[in-house]
């Protein structure tokens, strides 16, 4: 008897309508990336420095350096694979600990997480 009265209250209202779909012609296109660089050294192009000025890298962690964990160094072997052309010949980024080819990061001194220049 309870269920025929809840469901009598629902008579009243009117049916649910689907809110209106955009035509397939009217389809929006998402925003535009703007394109990505790499941070400078890490290509082997040295661009312009502002004014003359030489920005150094902050220190690095020691190579051994706890922070940089199983699971990291293997992240960073496969952005080696991937990048080849980053070693630590050409680029002194490359010799900084725990160096991501990926994102042009390392560990410094400090324990946090660099980008290096």
């Amino acid at each position: 008897m309870g269920a025929a009265l809840l469901l009598a209250g629902c008579a009243g209202h009117a049916a649910h309508q689907p809110a209106p779909r955009p035509a397939v012609g009217q389809a929006t296109t998402p925003g535009r990336i703007p394109p990505q660089d790499f941070a400078p050294g890490l290509t082997g192009e040295e661009g312009a420095s502002p004014q003359g000025v030489i920005l150094p890298n902050d220190p690095s962690a020691p190579a051994d350096t706890p922070l940089c964990g199983h699971a990291a160094r293997e992240a960073n072997s496969i952005g080696a694979t991937v990048h080849p052309d980053i070693t630590p010949t050409i680029s002194s980024c490359a010799a900084n600990a725990c160096f991501d080819a990926q994102t042009g990061t390392y560990i410094a001194a400090d324990g946090s997480r660099r980008v290096c220049r």
